[in-house]
Parts: C-alpha cells; sequence; structure tokens
C-alpha cells in the first residue's frame, strides 16, 4: 500500500516531461502539412482545449473559494508576439499561501475528476463511444494540469512554507502519525491514491504513444 503515493509521484514526474515533448512535437508535427504558425497553434489548441477550461476554471473557483477578487478569466487562446496563451485568471493576491492554493489548484481538481469517473464507474465502459470520449478526456485534462511558469512563481513558496510547518509541528510537540495509524483513514487515502494512479498511467501510455507516432513522423519526413 505505500508504494501508491510513490508510484504517484513518479507517475506526475514522468507525465509532466512527457506531455511537454507531446506538445512540443505536434506543434513540429502540424508545421509539415501547414505553413500558417497561427493555424498550427489554433490546432494544438483545440486538442487540449477541454484540458485548458479545467485548469482555468480550477484556477478561478480556488479563487474564488479563497476570498480572492478574479479580475479576469480567459478560456480561449490568444496569440501574442508569435506564441499562444491557451487562457489565464487573473486574480487579487494577497499571500502567498493562498496564491499557492490557488496555483495547485488543477492538480487538486484534476485528481478529484478522477476519483468522481472512478468511483462510479464511468471508463472504462462496454460502451465504445464514451470510452473513446472519457478517454481523451482523461488525456487531456492530465497533461495540462500543470502549473504554467506564471503559477511555477508562487509555487516557491512551498519550500520555505513547508520548513516553517515542520519546525512548528516539532516546536510545539504535535503528533500527526496518528492520522496514518487508523486503519479506516489509511484506507480512503491509499483507495484515493490506487484510483488515480490508474488514468494517471493511462494518460502516461497515450502521451507515449503519440510521442513515438510524433517521433517516427517526424525522423520519416526529414528521411525524405
Amino acid at each position: 500500500m505505500i508504494l501508491s503515493p510513490l508510484i504517484f509521484i513518479a507517475q506526475i514526474s514522468l507525465l509532466y516531461f512527457l506531455s511537454r515533448l507531446v506538445i512540443k512535437n505536434l506543434y513540429s508535427f502540424f508545421d509539415l502539412f501547414i505553413k500558417s504558425q497561427k493555424l498550427v497553434f489554433s490546432l494544438v489548441s483545440l486538442l487540449y482545449f477541454p484540458g485548458t477550461v479545467i485548469h482555468e476554471m480550477s484556477h478561478f473557483i480556488g479563487a474564488i473559494i479563497l476570498f480572492l477578487n478574479v479580475r479576469d478569466i480567459r478560456l480561449f487562446p490568444e496569440f501574442e508576439n508569435d506564441h499562444i496563451r491557451l487562457g489565464s485568471v487573473v486574480y487579487e493576491k494577497k499571500d502567498f499561501v493562498r496564491s499557492i492554493l490557488v496555483g495547485i489548484a488543477p492538480f487538486i481538481f484534476v485528481f478529484l475528476i478522477f476519483f468522481v469517473i472512478s468511483y462510479f464507474s464511468l471508463y472504462p465502459t462496454n460502451n465504445v463511444l464514451l470510452n473513446v470520449l472519457f478517454g481523451y478526456l482523461i488525456f487531456a485534462i492530465s497533461s495540462t494540469m500543470f502549473s504554467s511558469k506564471k503559477d511555477i512563481v508562487d509555487l516557491i513558496y512551498i519550500i520555505p512554507l513547508a520548513i516553517i510547518t515542520v519546525g512548528a509541528l516539532f516546536l510545539f510537540d504535535i503528533n500527526i502519525l496518528f492520522i496514518f495509524e487508523n486503519e479506516s483513514i489509511n484506507k480512503v487515502i491509499f483507495n484515493f491514491f490506487d484510483r488515480v494512479n490508474y488514468y494517471l498511467f493511462f494518460s502516461l501510455v497515450i502521451n507515449l504513444v503519440l510521442l513515438t507516432v510524433l517521433k517516427l513522423t517526424l525522423f520519416l519526413a526529414k528521411s525524405k
């Protein structure tokens, strides 16, 4: 059971790099057939659009829950100086703790979505069309759940926050290990990790297959 959190971390790390490689190679793939950079960007954006919506709405909902005023939300891609911004949420920043929570909101929402899909047995099913739909959605939202460069700026505060938290626990002799000694709580925690890991693995496989096909296609195209 203890392996579940470790597998979770490993899969998240692999998916981060794989998903970015796939997106990069998708641009190169479409460049083979389409000369318009704007159209290429639009096609890639369209492919990941469901994930973009979930990502930005997660930031939006996170900010609202934490009583931070949202000044602007954009779900559709925008082109600026030969690059594309898939979406954005501008909110009032008051303290780094809430900024961190808003920054990691896409992770939380995606994992909750995976848990709900698994809990209600929505995927896989005997319905082929539903399998294709949910398979695509799992791929799209898991590949876009990672923080943008702007979000990562706030996440650097996690390190000092973690140090302060651990220090306070030791200083005031607060024991939180009893949580993990409770079998019922353990069962809930590891059940959550097992369910989420299943869909993370699925997304990893899809990204790996896509990357292999894209790399092979690009290699053959350059060989001609």
